[in-house]
């Protein structure tokens, strides 16, 4: 199952977002990731969490509009303008770019980078394509292993870092 990436918007106020994390917190559902921006009286919140699903239901069920998106876990040299390649690949294919997020810093110079894009079968396709998107990658990590610690076969810890 891929990696996703949950996004919902709360008003832009005190208390909104520890709503959230309250009825997270209820389910027993661990995030691994956020990213919060408000423009005006509403902010807009993307998480990864431990279990989607649960997420989802639960947040619904508190009264808000959710949605999930499946990431594209892309694997690129932990260097100075490593995304940059990827996101001219992305550009030249006029495929827009709706979300990212680092996943996992290794420690053998590569970094997992969660991509939500506006048409992910043929990004995957371009991304397979260009070397970007390896065979495997996406097993490499789940929503759960980044929150439950570091998967046996890759060296270095979670980050948790929405871009």
């Amino acid at each position: 199952m891929p990696v996703q990436e949950i996004s919902l918007v709360v008003a832009n106020r005190p208390g909104a977002l520890r709503n959230v994390a309250h009825v997270l917190a209820e389910g027993r559902i661990n995030v691994s990731a956020l990213s919060v921006a408000s423009q005006g009286n509403r902010s807009f919140c993307r998480l990864v969490v431990s279990d989607t699903e649960n997420a989802l239901w639960r947040l619904r069920k508190a009264g808000h509009k959710v949605d999930a998106t499946d990431l594209l876990i892309v694997r690129i040299e932990d260097r100075s303008g490593a995304l940059l390649r990827v996101l001219d690949v992305l550009a030249t294919k006029k495929l827009n770019v709706l979300a990212a997020c680092i996943l996992v810093t290794r420690a053998q110079q590569k970094v997992l980078v969660g991509l939500a894009v506006s048409n992910p079968g043929r990004a995957r396709k371009i991304l397979s394509e260009s070397g970007f998107l390896e065979a495997g990658a996406e097993d490499l990590v789940t929503n759960a292993d980044l929150v439950a610690g570091t998967p046996s076969e890759i060296p270095g810890e979670s980050v948790g870092l929405l871009l």
